[in-house]
């Protein structure tokens, strides 16, 4: 009985054995066929969670047309205006005609504007004044300084005084990259055009900076919002606190001492008087 068990071990460790130098065989054969690869260290791009991407203008293009801004009261006083509608009317629409005295140019399309309110800077220094597109026209006739013209469109009546401008030029990229701006710069948020009080995402905003300062179209400002003033409940001592981020607009359309922005985030409901700087400040 013995003898059976130890020659059915001898058996059973050979075919073990056969097994063993054949799986090792085959991976060594495998091992030769396959081709060696080396890795060398890469640098993984990861995206931002903050990162900005490129944001379409097509509001911004249709702001444009309705909203530009002149330098100073100095500068409004010598465009030129509407002094009467044909057939002496007050109040002109798309198709009458009108009368404007000024340098008008008597190719291409002239704009129709209305004074709005002025852009003040938070200590009340005048900035600019805000003119909104009532209608287009074009010029007919001329006789002197008097100029006639036919309006071709208008989304609002023509009055007498309106203000004759040759449309600007507003042509945008469908996109614009954003971009930190070169210089370190601090506004403020002063207006909102259409009076809106609290500004949110996508809402076209005014600021008290412009190209003086080195702002152009593309650039992006950070928003932060005053901290609150509380009393200290140890000392009772006014205490200011920190300001916060609250979001970021995007410049499109910058004048001298005043830009146009975008509001492209916004953590909180910002305000007028909301202070705007670049990152690195």
């Amino acid at each position: 009985m013995a003898a059976k068990q130890y020659a059915y071990r001898r058996v059973l460790s050979g075919l073990l054995l056969s097994a063993v130098v054949l799986v090792s065989n085959n991976a060594t054969a495998w091992e030769r066929d396959q081709a060696v690869i080396k890795l060398s260290p890469q640098v993984r791009t990861l995206p931002h969670r903050e990162a900005i991407e490129p944001i379409a203008l097509e509001e911004a293009q249709a702001f444009l047309r309705e909203h530009r801004v002149v330098d100073d009261a100095e500068a409004l006083q010598e465009l030129a205006y509407v002094v009467a509608g044909d057939d002496r009317r007050l109040i002109s629409g798309a198709g009458d005609r009108l009368y404007v005295r000024g340098d008008v140019p008597r190719h291409g399309q002239l704009g129709i504007y209305r004074q709005s309110e002025p852009y003040l800077a938070m200590d009340g220094t005048p900035l600019g004044l805000e003119l909104i597109n009532v209608g287009i026209a074009r010029h007919v006739s001329s006789e002197g300084d008097i100029a006639q013209l036919e309006i071709v469109s208008s989304h609002q009546e023509v009055r007498v005084n309106d203000i004759v401008l040759p449309l600007e030029e507003h042509e945008l990229n469908r996109e614009f990259m954003p971009r930190a701006p070169l210089n370190a710069v601090e506004g403020h948020i002063i207006a909102v055009p259409g009076g809106v009080r609290f500004i949110g995402r996508f809402q076209i905003v005014a600021l008290d900076l412009g190209t003086l300062d080195g702002l152009q179209a593309g650039h992006v400002l950070r928003v932060n919002q005053q901290g609150e003033l509380i009393n200290d409940p140890r000392t009772q001592e006014l205490v200011q606190l920190p300001s916060t981020e609250a979001g970021n607009v995007m410049v499109f359309k910058p004048y001298d001492r005043v830009s146009y922005a975008l509001v492209m985030q916004a953590s909180r409901v910002l305000e007028v008087g909301d202070e705007v700087g670049s990152a690195t400040n």
